[in-house]
């Protein structure tokens, strides 16, 4: 029996066959079951704009360079055709990064065109750090507890 899948349309949610096709971003890549969705699509929205800001604190990059890193080596089934979060989520990120001042772009010439390329803040650096150093350290036992048993267990049960 084949799934159907809740899928927005022109404005309005319609349901249709599942054809394990996701090409919207990396929360589409999440099975369709019995869970909250918004909740987990939530999440993983967050987590994209800070590992944008962890990838631009290591190297001076354009958005297009970006999305090919998002896209380099990851392991999707076989019956799926995934391809990353794309320019329609990339972009809006960075322009947010940009305006919270975590991140400055310049545009520079790349043969006949003009390429904006980014680069961490001292505030976008110290952001990445605060995260690197501080959460075992100053967290709660209750969000310790969470990330250890929700975000970073690796036991693949």
């Amino acid at each position: 029996m084949e799934k159907l899948v809740k899928k927005k349309v022109t404005g309005k949610n319609k349901f249709k066959k599942n054809k394990k096709k996701y090409h919207c971003g990396i929360d589409d890549i999440l099975e369709n079951g019995n869970f909250d969705k918004t909740l987990l699509s939530n999440l993983m929205k967050g987590f994209l704009k800070i590992m944008i800001l962890w990838i631009i604190t290591k190297e001076k990059i354009h958005g297009y360079e970006i999305i090919k890193k998002m896209r380099e080596g990851m392991e999707i089934p076989n019956d799926l055709e995934f391809q990353g979060p794309g320019s329609n989520k990339i972009y809006p990120i960075l322009h947010e990064l940009e305006k919270k001042e975590l991140i400055k772009g310049n545009w520079e010439l790349q043969g006949k065109r003009k390429v904006k390329y980014y680069e961490a803040t001292d505030r976008g650096l110290n952001t990445i750090e605060v995260m690197r150093n501080k959460p075992h350290k100053n967290f709660p036992p209750i969000i310790r507890g969470f990330w250890k048993d929700v975000m970073s267990n690796h036991n693949n049960k």
